[in-house]
């Protein structure tokens, strides 16, 4: 087919991927600043998990996603970092500070299951990574929580700075430090 002879398919992009068989529950959709309604729905309907990056999304200039919209879908949401050519960091912590100031109504806990067991399961590692479970390989931090916090799911959602932040153990095979 020439270039000449395409025509725009006048639907959405979900839309136009489910139709191809593209969609599948294997599928890591990214960002999806500009994903609302009944694709959300499709999306939700399909398996496929949405991976945020609201940091970048911010810095390039597309806007907040919309990660309220996402979790009332019911949508399976995991947070990325993109890569360091759109934030300075690829600390989770920082995302997720990021992802509690555009969507304050979204449980803290919510944002931490996003950030741990539907990473792990959206990059197929579900059953090795995510959670600490019997079985299951483990890459641990300890998080220095200041005197006085009465919540620490929502502290955790607050921006971590990495001072606060100390490897316990790695997996035999990881690549993990031991400490920063």
């Amino acid at each position: 087919m020439l270039i000449a002879d395409w025509q725009a398919p006048h639907c959405s992009p979900v839309d136009y991927l489910a139709d191809m068989g593209f969609l599948t529950g294997a599928v890591l959709a990214v960002h999806g600043v500009q994903l609302e309604g009944s694709d959300l729905d499709r999306l939700q309907t399909l398996g496929v998990t949405l991976v945020s990056c609201p940091r970048s999304n911010r810095y390039v200039g597309v806007g907040s996603p919309p990660l309220e919209a996402f979790y009332a879908m019911d949508v399976e949401v995991a947070f990325g970092t993109d890569s360091l050519a759109s934030v300075d960091d690829l600390n989770m912590f920082s995302e997720l500070a990021e992802a509690r100031r555009i969507a304050p109504k979204v449980p803290a806990r919510t944002l931490l299951r996003s950030a741990t067991l539907t990473g792990a399961g959206a990059l197929g590692f579900g059953d090795q990574f995510g959670s600490i479970e019997p079985g299951k390989r483990a890459a641990l931090i300890a998080v220095r929580v200041p005197e006085g916090v009465s919540d620490v799911e929502e502290y955790l959602v607050s921006g971590i700075q990495p001072s606060a932040i100390q490897w316990l153990m790695s997996t035999p095979n990881s690549q993990i430090p031991t400490s920063t």
